[in-house]
């Protein structure tokens, strides 16, 4: 081969990998204009939302200024018996009960099983 040749070989490697390169950089950035697209848009959803939301909560906080105040008391909870137990009755009687009446801890098992010996 002449030094020609190869001279033309060269040649058309450097216009082929510069072709390459500039049609990549052609379709990536095609695609990186899209993406920015994609982005604006849902930057604007996300806007309109939080617009709504804050008229929203402008308009429940106006509906509360509104309303007038709550004059009668809430009504209190009814007294339990002197009587009455403080638990129920389907609640079984391995609960270690404290002074505030409250079970605290529940017995279930002794501890561990008793160990075996395997043979």
């Amino acid at each position: 081969m002449t030094p020609l040749l190869y001279a033309a070989m060269a040649a058309a490697a450097v216009v082929a990998a510069a072709g390459g390169w500039l049609a990549s950089t052609r379709i990536h950035q095609r695609q990186i204009t899209l993406l920015q697209l994609q982005l604006k848009s849902v930057r604007q959803t996300a806007a309109e939302h939080a617009a709504q939301a804050r008229r929203q909560v402008g308009q429940l906080q106006a509906e509360l200024a509104a309303r007038p105040p709550r004059v009668e008391p809430l009504p209190a909870a009814p007294e339990p018996e002197a009587d009455a137990p403080r638990r129920k009755a389907f609640v079984a009687d391995r609960f270690d009960y404290h002074e505030d009446g409250f079970p605290q801890t529940a017995i279930v098992a002794d501890g561990y099983a008793p160990t075996q010996l395997m043979r």
